[in-house]
């Protein structure tokens, strides 16, 4: 049989998801069902051993290596143009497919003979569905929708959810503007006809760009739920070092630029890209909000404690703007203070580096009313500074913490969580979180400590990687909570771990005893460990504490250890 039989080339570029990348070669292999089929994987020169790791696993795979992290589009099109498949599809590595994948979106291809382009429904790791996978062109009105947020407002709007395409029903096929490049099969005389990807596009809109040119040449895109793939979204842009807000907003700007200029008035364009601006500083804006609303709520309140202080001892007389502007100052000075003595990384909440905070900021702050008359106003502000403000700072903490054991907290707020462990022990506690609707944890996925299931899902939940990569996925994931739940637990590969991520802000750690649960009928026992030092076991076990999963509450119960 000549390589121009070929039912199908695949193409997938892969960037450090080596365990990714297995399991979707492995998807692809499952789905085959006598198709005729090349597979090809460009890797952008990744750091993790993708190709070492991958080679001897699948022989039969045609690996490209780049020296370089070309992007998305240019990588593609290096394999693009050794493919002979009468179909090409276009696969992300952090995908799954179904067993029928490529034979039903084949036999929708052989059906539709103008259709240029085709993709699947496509599912998020969670099991929601993606909206990514039918899209309308990022014309000026669709793209000020999507940045204005319109489209999140009127969501099956015809006029203001186009970018989506929110108005088709997603168990439907239908002809639309764009795919995502995360999984899309394309004819191969289409390809011909336009092309390959925009190398112009870094990393997004390559995607679109490369639809719409299919389209000008007369090419359908049809998107069609004839089947289902899960993609674990972003997992090679997480692992990165490119801005990805950058890249995107850069994409939409470049899109735009491409095919929409000349054909809108100049001020649309301006509208356009003042929209992009925008869109953008608020994610970096909601990036840093993060890190900083801790010491801004700090900042104001002992700024709100200082003018207190001064209103008490003088009275309204006097409150000028360098005396208000001598008490920020001195709110900075107290702030800045908690914030050397770790008050808002690992230790944020505890009494030590607030009280330690508080009593340095105060001794700074009397030197400045000796050394600088503009400070020398009254050390009795000062002093009710140190006081009231040191109250205030662990008040509000207090109360925060006792408002997180509520039930109503819980509902409202759960922390971030990763599993260690896809054993039994692993999946009993998936199984009682998701059950124990008050207790205080969001399940994220999966750590599995043998390499052997990640990029897959268990019960549901993703295994997103291996412990080695540990603290890389507590950064990327943003997890609050790690939860060892080893089926034979070893302390040392606990305190191993912990000792690594432990000086990582707001993270907790607990160790789940697979034999104590088993005797506690209902009940997830809890062990937790906190960082301190590498000088053993006992040093770093803090408490021993048992969640309680009941019908309709759960509460903690501290036993002594």
């Amino acid at each position: 049989m000549s390589k121009r039989t070929l039912d199908l080339s695949v193409v997938i570029v892969n960037y450090n998801v080596k365990h990714f990348a297995e399991q979707c070669l492995r998807s692809i292999y499952a789905a085959v069902r006598g198709l005729q089929i090349e597979l090809f994987l460009v890797d952008n020169n990744s750091t993790d051993g993708s190709l070492d790791y991958l080679q001897p696993r699948f022989p039969g795979v045609n690996f490209i290596a780049n020296r370089e992290n070309l992007g998305f589009g240019r990588a593609n099109n290096i394999a693009l143009k050794r493919t002979s498949g009468r179909y090409i599809l276009v696969l992300n590595p952090d995908t799954l497919l179904a067993d029928d994948t490529l034979q039903a979106l084949i036999e929708y291809m052989d059906a539709h003979p103008r259709v240029g382009a085709v993709g699947p429904k496509i599912l998020n790791r969670d099991g929601s569905f993606d909206i990514g996978s039918k899209r309308g062109l990022p014309t000026p009105w669709a793209a000020f929708c999507r940045l204005s947020g319109l489209i999140w407002l009127f969501p099956h709007s015809r006029l203001f959810g186009r970018y989506y395409m929110l108005h088709l029903d997603p168990d439907k096929p239908a002809e639309i503007d764009a795919l995502v490049g995360s999984c899309m099969m394309v004819r191969r005389e289409a390809y011909e006809q336009v092309g390959g990807f925009d190398e112009d596009f870094f990393m997004y809109g390559e995607d679109i760009d490369w639809c719409y040119r299919m389209k000008l040449a007369g090419w359908e895109i049809h998107y069609a739920p004839v089947t289902r793939i899960v993609h674990f979204v972003g997992e090679s842009t997480r692992r990165s070092e490119v801005d990805r807000d950058k890249a995107f907003y850069g994409a939409m700007h470049l899109f735009v630029d491409k095919h929409f200029r000349g054909r809108y008035p100049l001020a649309t364009h301006r509208l356009i890209d003042l929209g992009i601006i925008l869109a953008k500083t608020a994610a970096r804006l909601k990036h840093l909000w993060r890190r900083v609303y801790w010491p801004l709520l700090d900042w104001a309140g002992l700024w709100g404690v200082l003018a207190l202080g001064r209103l008490i001892r003088w009275g309204a007389v006097g409150l000028s703007w360098p005396v208000a502007f001598a008490l920020a100052l001195q709110a900075t000075v107290w702030t800045l203070c908690i914030a050397g003595l770790k008050g808002y990384g690992r230790l944020r909440g505890q009494m030590a580096p607030l009280a330690g905070g508080m009593l340095l900021g105060f001794l700074i702050n009397s030197s400045f009313t000796y050394f600088f008359k503009q400070f020398a106003y009254s050390r009795f502000v000062n002093l009710f500074g140190l006081v009231i403000g040191g109250l205030f700072v662990w008040g509000w903490r207090m109360m925060l913490k006792r408002f997180r054991r509520t039930t109503a907290w819980r509902r409202f707020y759960r922390r971030r969580t990763l599993i260690v462990g896809v054993g039994s022990a692993g999946r009993m506690v998936l199984k009682r979180l998701q059950s124990g609707g008050d207790l205080p944890y969001h399940p994220v996925g999966f750590i599995d400590p043998q390499e052997s299931s990640v990029g897959t899902l268990i019960d549901g939940l993703p295994v997103l990687g291996v412990e080695d990569e540990l603290a890389q996925l507590v950064t990327q994931e943003e997890i609050e909570e790690v939860l060892f739940a080893y089926n034979q637990v070893d302390y040392n590969r606990v305190l191993e771990a912990v000792n690594q991520i432990g000086k990582r802000r707001g993270v907790n750690f607990k160790v789940i005893s697979p034999e104590s649960a088993a005797e506690q009928n209902g009940l997830i026992p809890l062990l937790s460990v906190e960082y301190l030092s590498p000088r053993g076991l006992g040093s770093s076990l803090r408490k021993i504490g048992t969640i309680l999963k009941l019908k309709d509450k759960s509460e903690k119960i501290h036993v002594k250890g």
